[in-house]
């Protein structure tokens, strides 16, 4: 029999895609008996909690952002002190935390605070991380000098996180290997660094085997024979907030020939419409979004790293609408273009008729369509949830 673990789980705050992804592997733990508790500060604490996990809160680390949701890189860059303070105020919280819950593994996703703590204390780390190189943000087209100073600034930033990175035992990667990378640009790295680094493929709550078949969903979210467009919108409150101004102008007025389902990405307990009519329906939040997912013939989002490879697995074409100078989601919307599975609109390219245009686009290219259904059938082998799970008990065995 089995011996109970404690798992320490550690997510970044900012957004909810990180505690997204550790909230489905800690329900496992949990049903198997298990014991898990979290640490993590921000928007994630709510979202936590609601899934109903104890969390402990950290203080908040952020990057500053301009009125368009957009990293404001500089202002960011000039809080150093203040965030270096945050830094060790949440590694002596960690300190305490763990002490306090003795667990027999930590797993972090994409912070670097209890990692320091862990090694400090002796308990076994392991990190999921698919940015191990960060991009510097730019507005401008950059000049060739420009951009050797660039890549010399983001390699001087990748070997000096590296030496931090390290603190962990293992880097289990969220991502698929080469060629249906999703953060190619973030995972673009000497091959050295890759050493300690596992592909396991991105986490999903629920596999697109375990819902039935699309037309049993359809039936029971009352929906008909037109194709249907899911738009869901995710990021921090700001990026949250722009896009859904963008959506909620523009979506209502798409012809009816199509069927629209809009989630704003504001977490509640109900699950009613804040508004419809026959073309469409606005929620602030869905419970279970995968059957939305699987109902849809393109999903409409950011280019958010989880929303792309949900669109992988359950076999959906995308319209991506990355947030403006944020490198990650940038790159990623670069990526799944390279593949020809989406259409990329940038923020401020958005109105009524790019948006009918690309639906239209994506919708009626068999090309696309066949694409992703082939990417689906490569990436169905991956299953990241108990791959994590495999590794808490080989690093707690060991």
């Amino acid at each position: 029999m089995m011996n109970t673990r404690r798992v320490y789980f550690a997510p970044n705050g900012i957004a909810l895609g990180h505690a997204g992804r550790c909230i489905p592997a800690a329900k496992k733990l949990v049903n198997r008996g298990d014991n898990v508790i979290f640490s993590t500060y921000g928007d994630a604490v709510e979202f936590i909690r609601e899934a109903g996990f104890k969390v402990l809160k950290s203080p908040p680390l952020k990057f500053e952002e301009r009125l368009d949701g957009s990293v404001a890189m500089l202002e960011t860059s000039l809080k150093w002190p203040m965030h270096i303070t945050t830094f060790l105020r949440q590694v002596r919280g960690e300190l305490v935390n763990i002490k306090k819950f003795k667990p027999d593994v930590i797993v972090s996703d994409s912070r670097l605070s209890p990692l320091f703590a862990g090694r400090l204390l002796g308990v076994p780390r392991l990190l999921l991380l698919h940015q191990i190189r960060m991009l510097i943000p730019h507005r401008k087209e950059l000049t060739p000098f420009q951009e050797k100073l660039k890549r010399l600034g983001e390699d001087i930033i990748m070997y000096d996180t590296n030496i931090f990175w390290s603190a962990s035992d293992r880097i289990l990667a969220p991502d698929f290997p080469f060629p249906y990378t999703i953060a190619k640009d973030n995972l673009n790295v000497p091959g050295k660094m890759l050493r300690n680094v596992e592909f396991i493929g991105q986490v999903i709550s629920k596999r697109p085997e375990e819902l039935p078949e699309k037309e049993e969903i359809r039936r029971k979210l009352g929906l008909d024979d037109r194709p249907l467009i899911y738009a869901g919108v995710a990021g921090t409150m700001l990026e949250r907030t722009i896009l859904t101004r963008l959506l909620e102008e523009n979506l209502p007025r798409l012809p009816s020939k199509y069927q629209i389902i809009f989630t704003k990405g504001i977490p509640s307990k109900r699950d009613t419409p804040v508004y419809e009519n026959k073309n469409i329906k606005i929620f602030n939040w869905v419970s279970d979004r995968y059957m939305i997912f699987k109902a849809a013939d393109l999903v409409i989002s950011r280019a958010g790293h989880n929303t792309i490879a949900e669109c992988f697995y359950y076999g959906k074409p995308m319209i991506l609408i990355p947030t403006p100078t944020h490198t990650e989601h940038q790159g990623n919307a670069r990526s799944v273009l390279q593949m020809g599975v989406a259409k990329v609109l940038q923020q401020n390219e958005v109105n009524y008729q790019t948006l009918l245009d690309s639906v239209e686009y994506v919708l009626n290219s068999s090309q696309i369509n066949s694409r992703i259904k082939r990417i689906q059938r490569a990436v169905s082998k991956f299953n990241a949830v108990n791959t994590i799970i495999e590794r808490i008990d080989q690093y707690t065995s060991n």
